[in-house]
């Protein structure tokens, strides 16, 4: 993005000496965002994978935030497209590197075609299939790439791998980027310290002080940079220290870590094994155990029934669970079945929203007895748990619910892999699963493994093996707590998996060095695959059916039926190896707090807490109760807390006082013309105030803010409205002390945020959408970065008081200079941002200045009508009306959407919207007439409501006659709203039903008489 506000910004950095970097002025975000969320999207391969945290970001934004920051910025603003071009050969972005990145071939019948006669008289057997014999390779490599080079970059990417899988460029792309930067390097780690070297006489030191899983810290090392890194959470730093030293470590090291990381589950496996412990009858190895909650109802006859939602276990094979009543005992028994009757009732269960309900065959007992009718079907579940007396809270040595707690855990199924066939090589394969019931074999070595576990639970707790915390009360931690009445963090696995967990944590302790370190992880991921948290997923392994991980969102969710993984089902988690990207440059990893940090970096990359976003430290004890040992022993230094007492966050001035101070920190640790790009996700368009005050506060100035799409749709029970972008904020030290006044300063911000967008519409229409890409989210966020680097650029403002900004609640800090200035930004976009479609419009019906006539709308009918434009190109994303409608300044902008689904959101239809007040335009006070309530297009809208419930077009031309000032504006105003929402809706699906009316509508108001 070119534009006079960023010419501006590089004029500054001139006159104080330092250099303009690329990202200072320009960033593809359109590539970059296909890019990063292709990354993120992908489950299995990633080359970080030793643990779980939360927020990881791409690794292609980070090497792109990396290079963008050493690669200079051409002088002459007109040679700026020319940078573009060898950034995107930097990045594998361009025609070459996306070739060296293919790794599908391109259909024969696609290439067809683009093929010249003789290509097609050689190459071809017909039009769809290349030749199977003699097929001269050279030359149908060299007509595929010609064709790969007329795609755009989003459909060349379908046919690609991700950026961090290859080497970086092709050597034709490095002859370019030499001769253009006057460099000699041949890979990027080269040419990073090429260019750090002529712009700080060293090699580029990266530093991230909120490190999480290490996934920033990794790239830079993989691009040779120095690197530091840091986060207040021993999990988090944990997980860096693996980045670094194992992933990234010696190939020596990796293949030590790598034996003794078998050696330790084959030696559990045989443990496990010699006891019996998941072996049937029959010797069959157990795959998975399944559980559920049960309860005495004393309503239902103080019958003690199963509680599941479903007894569905794997529709596709229709695998269910029958609950067989034992009337003499007021229980049931469990048999499994393959289909037959009764299969269509099984997903009903025994739970159903708050309620439960009794299940049929106990009804019929019912009814036999003549009890029915005195006796609810359903009852509340929370009901039953209140008149029990509540949840017990669990002791510490209990392991399993005790004979006088509500709720009870039955097994009611397993999963047992069959011996497989042996083949001519002597190997076995993997056999069919069976699914069923527990047999008293069964039931006798779950007694056997609890009695294993009592024997041992005391000093395997004392020495660590098994996690002895109490759970600390909080805002996540407090769901196991009141859900389950568990107290402490052991009380989340079942006996069998803290018998074999702490057997495999014994093992573990018995290695050293570098080498526990590593397993250190390995048991994290034991504990997250296998826990009373782990939810059955019926729809996973292809329909099979498989457990989720406990931690598959942002929570410790409890569950009235789950799935245990057998050992011999963790073996590839557990076992399975890591990508090897061994790399010299040099690592630093601290347990610290970024308001401690002691060392200098150039360039600090931070994705900090933002707000109560996530819980990181409550959810980091989940992992920490298993390391205490380990920690204990391998990091003498390191501590063993989650430090809930000094974590960023919360949403209101301790947060910002927080982030200011370690902001501030970061400022005075990196050199006058170092740098700092900080990354966030945020909810809430309060975030921009927020965090220009604490850059403000920090002694930072914003000159740059890029969006990058990187967040993927969520699962599980993952629900509501979820940003999908990353902001990543450039800044720099501010060297002024300047003073400012909100007056001077708002026409300066207008005048910058119409430069701004008209040159971001310019540059889209040059470098069409898959280079540039941008939405009205993008124009938005630019108006208030405008906003943010004019502020940040002010020593201060109207006589602030910054400390007391800081600290001041919002509910108590009214309009400050900061919230104007911000707010004015939006609106002056927003008012800028008259929709092409309804631009032509009022052009075609001489209506006058298209600004003039857009800001004439009230904020709902503008919120409305843009909307339609982004539904018009494909967006449906909630975050997209999120932006749109705040920056409209609509609290209540859901009002005015169909569906609000994360991915799948649309304003209302017509028939959608309820009946306006059947009032006279003429007696509507002129003080309301600007109001949605009687708008020109509320009442477009009711008029095709009309014409869609079969009124005639008289009567919705007469509604539009009686509550508008039709006669005025008919032409000047109604029309041009009718044709924009005729061509802008004609894509739309479920605006079908509505093209007619609005042709009706058009000639209707082109012909009335008076």
């Amino acid at each position: 993005m070119i534009t006079d506000t960023t010419k501006t910004v590089t004029e500054e950095l001139v006159k104080e000496g330092i250099s303009k970097t690329f990202i200072e002025v320009q960033f593809p975000i359109g590539p970059m965002s296909l890019e990063s969320y292709k990354e993120r999207e992908i489950s299995n391969g990633k080359i970080l994978n030793l643990g779980k945290w939360w927020g990881e970001k791409p690794l292609v934004l980070t090497r792109a935030i990396i290079l963008g920051s050493v690669m200079p910025a051409n002088d002459d603003s007109e040679r700026w497209p020319e940078d573009l071009d060898i950034f995107l050969r930097c990045m594998c972005l361009d025609n070459a590197g996306m070739w060296k990145r293919k790794t599908a071939s391109l259909s024969a019948e696609s290439c067809y075609v683009h093929a010249t006669p003789d290509e097609q008289a050689t190459l071809y057997e017909d039009s769809t299939h290349w030749k199977r014999r003699g097929l001269n390779r050279e030359a149908k490599d060299a007509l595929e790439k010609r064709v790969f080079y007329t795609l755009t970059h989003t459909e060349q990417r379908e046919y690609c791998c991700r950026v961090e899988e290859i080497d970086g460029p092709p050597e034709e792309s490095w002859q370019a980027i030499n001769a253009y930067l006057g460099t000699n390097a041949h890979s990027l780690s080269d040419l990073v310290e090429e260019l750090s070297i002529r712009m700080y006489g060293q090699r580029l030191k990266v530093g991230d002080a909120f490190s999480g899983c290490g996934s920033i810290a990794f790239e830079a090392a993989e691009l040779g940079c120095e690197v530091y890194a840091s986060d207040l959470n021993p999990v988090a730093s944990l997980l860096t220290w693996g980045a670094l030293h194992l992933i990234e470590g010696t190939e020596t090291l990796q293949a030590q870590v790598r034996g003794e990381q078998q050696r330790i589950y084959d030696e559990t496996d045989q443990w496990i094994v010699d006891n019996g412990f998941e072996t049937s009858e029959e010797g069959w190895r157990a795959n998975a155990h399944f559980y559920c909650l049960e309860m005495k109802v004393p309503e239902w006859d103080g019958w003690l029934v199963p509680i599941a939602p479903s007894w569905n276990i794997v529709p596709k094979t229709k695998t269910w669970v029958e609950l067989v009543p034992i009337e003499s005992e007021k229980r049931f028994d469990f048999r499994v079945h393959n289909g037959g009757e009764g299969f269509e009732f099984a997903d009903a269960g025994t739970k159903k929203g708050g309620d439960i309900v009794c299940p049929p065959s106990l009804w019929e007992i019912f009814k036999r007895l003549g009890h029915h009718q005195q006796i609810p079907r359903t009852i509340p579940y929370n009901q039953l748990i209140k008149n029990a007396g509540g949840l017990r809270r669990w002791e510490n040595r209990d392991i399993k619910p005790l004979p006088v707690d509500v709720l009870q855990e039955r097994l009611y199924c397993i999963r047992w892999r069959k011996p497989g066939l042996i083949d001519k090589q002597g190997k076995q394969g993997r056999g069919e699963f069976v699914y069923r019931e527990p047999k008293k074999h069964d039931e006798d070595v779950d007694r056997k493994v609890l009695e294993k576990l009592t024997a041992v639970f005391d000093d395997w707790q004392a020495a660590g093996w098994i996690p002895s915390w109490r759970i600390e009360p909080g805002d996540k931690t407090d769901e196991p707590i009141r859900t389950r009445g568990w107290t402490h963090w052991h009380h989340l696995f079942t006996p069998r998996q803290l018998l074999i967990g702490g057997y495999f944590a014994r093992l573990i302790g018995q290695t050293n060095g570098d080498i526990r370190r590593a397993l250190m992880m390995v048991l994290g991921i034991y504990a997250d695959y296998n826990s009373r948290l782990c939810q059955w997923n019926a729809a996973a392994g292809g329909g099979s059916g498989s457990t989720q991980k406990v931690f598959y969102n942002q929570a410790l969710n409890t569950f009235y039926y789950f799935a245990n993984r057998s050992w011999d089902s963790l073996r590839r988690p557990l076992c399975d190896g890591y990508v090897v990207r061994p790399t010299k440059a040099t690592v630093s990893v601290r347990l610290d707090d970024c308001r401690n940090v002691s060392e200098t970096c150039m360039l600090w990359i931070t994705d900090p807490p933002y707000a109560d976003a996530v819980n990181y430290e409550e959810l980091s004890e989940f992992f920490l109760a298993w390391y205490v040992p380990h920690f204990k022993a391998q990091f003498p230094d390191w501590y063993a807390d989650s430090m809930r007492a000094r974590a960023v966050k919360g949403a209101d001035a301790p947060f910002r006082v927080a982030m200011a101070e370690c902001y501030l920190r970061l400022a005075q640790q990196m050199p006058n013309n170092g740098m700092q790009v900080l990354m966030f996700t945020h909810k809430s368009t309060d975030v921009w105030e927020d965090l220009a005050l604490i850059m403000w506060a920090a002694g930072l100035q914003v000159k740059q803010v890029w969006s990058i799409a990187t967040e993927t749709a969520g699962a599980g029970i993952r629900q509501g409205n979820y940003v999908q972008s990353t902001y990543n904020m450039v800044l720099r030290k501010r060297t002024s002390t300047k003073i400012g006044f909100v007056d001077f300063i708002t026409p300066q911000v207008n005048k910058r945020v119409r430069e701004v967008i008209t040159r971001m519409r310019e540059s889209q229409i040059e470098g069409d959408l898959a280079r540039c890409g941008y939405t009205d989210t993008d124009y938005l966020l630019a108006a208030q970065a405008t906003a943010a680097e004019v502020v940040t650029g002010y020593a201060s403002i109207d006589g602030v008081d910054l400390d007391s900004e800081l600290r001041t609640p919002n509910a108590e800090r009214g309009r400050s200079a900061l919230r104007t200035l911000m707010e004015n930004a939006k609106r002056t976009a927003t008012d800028f941002l008259v929709p092409p479609a309804m631009d032509r419009a009022i052009r075609s019906a001489g209506a006058g200045d298209p600004y003039a006539f857009w800001r004439q709308f009230c904020p709902e009918e503008k919120f409305l009508l843009k909307s339609l434009e982004g539904e018009a190109q494909g967006i449906s994303k909630i975050g997209a009306f999120q932006d749109l409608g705040r920056a409209y300044g609509l609290t209540n902008y859901e009002e005015y959407l169909g569906p609000t689904r994360a991915n799948d959101s649309r304003t209302k239809l017509p028939a959608e919207l309820p009946r306006p007040d059947a009032i006279r335009f003429d007696d509507v006070p002129a003080s309301d007439r600007g109001i949605w309530a009687y708008s020109p297009t509320r009442q477009i809208y009711h008029a095709l409501k009309l014409l869609e419930s079969g009124a005639e077009s008289d009567r919705a031309i007469k509604h539009l006659v009686d509550s508008t000032d039709f006669w005025n504006t008919r032409s000047t105003r109604l029309a041009p709203i009718i044709n924009y929402l005729k061509h802008t809706t004609a894509p739309l699906k479920y605006w079908e039903p509505y093209q007619n009316h609005l042709a009706t509508l058009t000639i209707g108001v082109e012909n009335a008489r008076a």
